[in-house]
């Protein structure tokens, strides 16, 4: 379960003729995930074993390593025996495994949010975040039209901060993703030792629960309230729509 490597040596001691037996695992690997993504995604709550689910979720948190591992052995391999055929084939089901991963996870997530267990347990092997900071009214900016609006901060170690500031203030103005230079430029300033994840959070009605965007290379992308809400176990603080 979850992309195993082939047994015996480790990958960076592997040789170019155990690649049939990668193609194979991976291929073998990646059914059994999606056509586990499909099983999930046609389960109520109560179909799904609540101690099934955790423990499979836990092994595909652990996916991510394995495949840090076969990527630089495809990488060796392609330097080494830039024509061995199947290396094409090869990267695309490695560039295959990440979509389903997060994919499962979505699903497990789905149905830990529908039992109303979000943020109830922490992913196995990292430290559980912590809120050092619930200002309701923090100030970014002097500038007209910057009114203050609700700050979390979370530390999930020593020097990373999550920063969820609510999208916009009780009073109106500019919005937080409009106002993001300045957003970014406060927080940076005052934790200068820290590296900064800003999400951007929108208080939603009971039915459709909470909405994020988090800080992106261009601009903010939208992520699922269940990925925030089970990453800092912060049921307490926020709400999916997948408890409705």
């Amino acid at each position: 379960m979850g992309f195993e490597q082939p047994a015996g040596p480790q990958p960076s001691e592997l040789g170019i003729e155990m690649l049939p037996v990668a193609l194979a695992g991976l291929r073998a690997e990646l059914g059994e995930a999606r056509a586990l993504a499909r099983e999930l995604a046609g389960m109520t709550p109560e179909q799904a074993d609540c101690s099934w689910c955790d423990q499979l979720e836990e092994e595909y948190h652990d996916v991510g390593a394995a495949h840090a591992t076969m990527v630089r052995q495809l990488v060796r391999w392609r330097r080494d025996h830039p024509d061995a055929p199947g290396l094409d084939e090869l990267a695309a089901l490695v560039a295959e495994v990440e979509p389903v991963r997060r994919a499962l996870l979505r699903q497990f997530a789905r149905l830990r949010c529908a039992r109303g267990t979000s943020g109830t347990r922490g992913v196995a092997g990292q430290p559980e975040p912590e809120l050092v900071r619930d200002d309701p009214r923090w100030t970014f900016s002097d500038l007209p039209g910057h009114e203050p609006r609700a700050l979390h901060l979370w530390r999930e170690d020593d020097t990373h901060l999550v920063a969820v500031v609510a999208a916009e203030s009780p009073e109106g103005g500019v919005s937080t993703v409009d106002a993001r230079d300045a957003v970014v430029a406060r927080l940076e300033s005052e934790h200068p030792d820290c590296r900064i994840e800003l999400f951007v959070w929108t208080r939603g009605s009971v039915p459709s629960g909470d909405s994020f965007e988090r800080e992106a290379l261009l601009g903010f992308e939208p992520v699922p309230a269940h990925d925030v809400i089970d990453r800092l176990g912060a049921g307490r603080h926020y709400r999916c729509g997948c408890q409705a």
